[in-house]
């Protein structure tokens, strides 16, 4: 999140019931490069902690997270949904991600999407044949493929920065994780504490009527009240990483009693250090092909239009080749 905050998105989508997410690129509270002792006296700092923090501190990684959420409003049925993912992370840089969203609207709703950077590429393919096959995008140089991660990765930071100063942590002493001491909070809701903050419609709004999406959007994102906030987080002690959150929280929106939105997400890490496996570029991988090839090509597949000799029979010129779309 960055707002989407990815779960915001997944939040404001509950109350619109599309299962997009629109793209966010504030820039992240936490400096994600530096790997100084962690701040106890900030725990919530933890949960903000992004994937290049997370190899500095402790190396390699393979994490995993699960959201779910729905919400109720005054017209219309109530909205169900849940997103799941998986990152592999290498200290050296390179990734993996899976994610899978299912708004449970019956066979075929579910939707996902794989991306992979590895030896300097971009691969990415979607969860279905015959679009799912692998392809290469050479004019991502990774920037959007760890945008993708991080809106991924951060899910529990954006659940953190929807409740602000009213997520409260108390430390309950240690535990184990993956066979590393950890420090144990409980995680609660202070109410008195909420503030929403400024209008996302900024000091000078735009004026005329907005779409419905966008109504609602906003109405939640300046409207929204956490009604109830429960949690554990698990701390590795030596440098703050959050190997395990379970935050369970819901919210109601101003000025619209019946709207109640609900989520629990559970996020952990799975393995760690020599315990991750490798990242490689995917087999049988397609040429980068993002923009159609073009409608005389299509003419032409179909006997619709025929190429003319040019004068001495030779063979008919091939037709130029369209720029690739950045």
């Amino acid at each position: 999140m960055r707002l989407f905050p990815l779960l915001a998105a997944a939040l404001l989508l509950a109350c619109s019931g599309r299962p997009e997410k629109p793209r966010d690129r504030r820039p992240r509270p936490e400096a994600e490069r530096s790997a100084g002792p962690f701040d106890w006296r900030h725990p919530e700092a933890s949960l903000r902690l992004g994937p290049e923090a997370w190899t500095a501190r402790v190396g390699s990684f393979d994490w995993e997270c699960t959201v779910t959420w729905s919400s109720r409003q005054h017209t219309g049925p109530a909205v169900h949904a849940s997103e799941r993912y998986h990152l592999r992370q290498l200290a050296g840089g390179d990734f993996a991600l899976e994610n899978d969203i299912d708004p449970e609207r019956g066979a075929g709703s579910d939707t996902g999407l794989r991306v992979v950077w590895a030896k300097g590429m971009t691969y990415a393919r979607s969860r279905y044949s015959p679009s799912g096959g692998w392809r290469e995008r050479p004019t991502d140089r990774g920037r959007d493929a760890r945008r993708f991660r991080d809106e991924s990765f951060l899910a529990a930071a954006d659940l953190a920065n929807l409740l602000g100063p009213a997520l409260k942590l108390q430390e309950r002493g240690e535990s184990t994780f993956l066979g590393r001491r950890t420090r144990r909070y409980a995680l609660s809701l202070d109410g008195k504490s909420f503030a929403p903050g400024p209008s996302h419609l900024g000091e000078s709004p735009p004026e005329g009527p907005r779409d419905e999406d966008t109504r609602r959007r906003l109405d939640f994102l300046d409207g929204r009240q956490p009604l109830s906030t429960e949690g554990v987080l698990l701390a590795d002690a030596a440098t703050g990483v959050p190997l395990e959150v379970h935050l369970r929280t819901a919210f109601g929106v101003r000025g619209d009693p019946q709207a109640h939105i609900d989520v629990d997400l559970l996020a952990r890490a799975t393995a760690l250090g020599a315990a991750v496996g490798t990242v490689a570029p995917p087999d049988d991988v397609l040429p980068d092909e993002r923009k159609p090839k073009g409608v005389a090509r299509a003419l032409e597949a179909a006997g619709l239009r025929n190429r003319k000799a040019p004068a001495g029979g030779a063979e008919p010129a091939e037709p130029e080749p369209e720029p690739d779309e950045e």
